[in-house]
């Protein structure tokens, strides 16, 4: 059985209420692209805008798309049949075509266009539509060998990238000049960027997303970096900060309040955790220290084709560790106008412990 059969079965399997006579993955145009196209498809090249893919119990799929994506949709040609249509008027036939073979159609609510919705329920007007939404994010949750070792690629591209970091920082280097090398390097390791650099300085790090300026790098400041390399389509997520000379008193209590953070629950993470209880680790080792109310945000998220893979570890979350999971784990203390701190690593849950994939010191760095 090839990888996109064992994934649509994978999908099938954790569907609870009515299962489908086929699933129906639907690509509007850039940036509503889903992403799940490209789990079943594991199609490395293209973009695929408008494309359809048809998953279907047995694990048989067929793929329909434009004349411009069909050098790139060869790639799938023993997985899967591929169509290639001409316009929208030879697609919506297909579908037509599609629509007198199958009583019920599955579709994922969380990425399908409102307007593909329409679309469907016009022209497939007797066949009923089930979200099937659910399975699919828990599929995608629990990473098969292939996926895990393109996360690993990505993650040993970010952690050479980080290791080049402090020889391009020095006094008055702006944000935007280190911004843009971290994206430089990281394509000339053959990636692409898994999102937009955070690259920031002094008080600037005491803001969790800020997406950049041109602040000047000076001595006592803290400067936190967060990047990700993207590898055949899978993502890696690194956060670290260091200091700009010798660390006053508050910076070392604020990263050792975070690095404490960090080791207690990468200790802990193995299959059965519940996602909640490693959030309240974090939260718990926080406010020990001090720092309660100025830990904003989750622990830390999955990661796969999305950088933010449909799961948090957070106090709201429902589900238990599993083998094959993939999150980041990311402690962070955020202080207005004196700066933050937020340790960042990729971990693979594995049968009785974790892998952190993001082989790099934590320990604070002073430059």
């Amino acid at each position: 059985m090839n990888q996109t059969s064992r994934r649509i079965q994978r999908v099938y399997q954790r569907i609870q209420n009515e299962i489908p006579d086929a699933i129906f993955i639907k690509n509007s145009v850039e940036p509503h692209i889903d992403l799940s196209f490209f789990y079943f498809t594991n199609l490395e090249s293209g973009i695929f805008e408008n494309s359809i893919f048809l998953a279907y119990p047995n694990g048989e799929a067929s793929l329909y798309t434009s004349k411009l994506e069909e050098e790139s949709a060869k790639e799938g040609s023993t997985r899967f049949k591929t169509t290639i249509f001409k316009d929208s008027k030879e697609k919506e036939m297909i579908l037509k075509k599609i629509g007198t073979n199958i009583d019920k159609i599955g579709v994922n609510s969380r990425e399908l266009t409102y307007q593909d919705l329409l679309i469907l329920k016009k022209i497939l007007p007797n066949v009923k539509i089930l979200d099937v939404s659910e399975a699919i994010a828990e599929s995608r949750l629990v990473k098969d060998d292939e996926e895990i070792k393109k996360i690993r690629r990505s993650a040993e591209i970010t952690t050479k990238i980080w290791k080049n970091i402090p020889s391009i920082l020095s006094n008055n280097v702006t944000e935007s000049e280190v911004k843009a090398q971290i994206s430089y390097q990281i394509q000339k390791e053959g990636a692409t960027t898994a999102f937009e650099p955070i690259t920031s300085f002094g008080v600037n790090t005491a803001e969790p997303h800020y997406l950049g300026g041109n602040a000047e790098l000076k001595s006592g400041d803290f400067a936190l970096f967060d990047f990700g390399a993207r590898n055949c389509r899978y993502c890696a997520d690194l956060t670290r900060t260091l200091v700009v000379g010798r660390p006053s008193y508050k910076q070392r209590q604020i990263y050792d309040a975070v690095f404490e953070a960090s080791n207690v629950v990468l200790d802990m993470l193995k299959p059965g955790i519940e996602a909640s209880e490693v959030h309240r680790k974090v939260v718990n080792t926080i406010a020990s220290k001090g720092f309660r109310k100025e830990f904003t945000h989750s622990t830390g998220h999955a990661l796969g084709l999305a950088v933010h893979d449909g799961a948090t570890l957070s106090n709201t979350s429902k589900f238990t560790l599993e083998e094959g999971m993939v999150f980041t784990i990311e402690p962070g203390i955020y202080l207005p106008g004196f700066g933050g701190v937020r340790i960042e690593d990729d971990v693979l849950i594995r049968k009785g412990d974790c892998e952190i994939l993001t082989s790099t010191g934590r320990e604070m760095l002073e430059i």
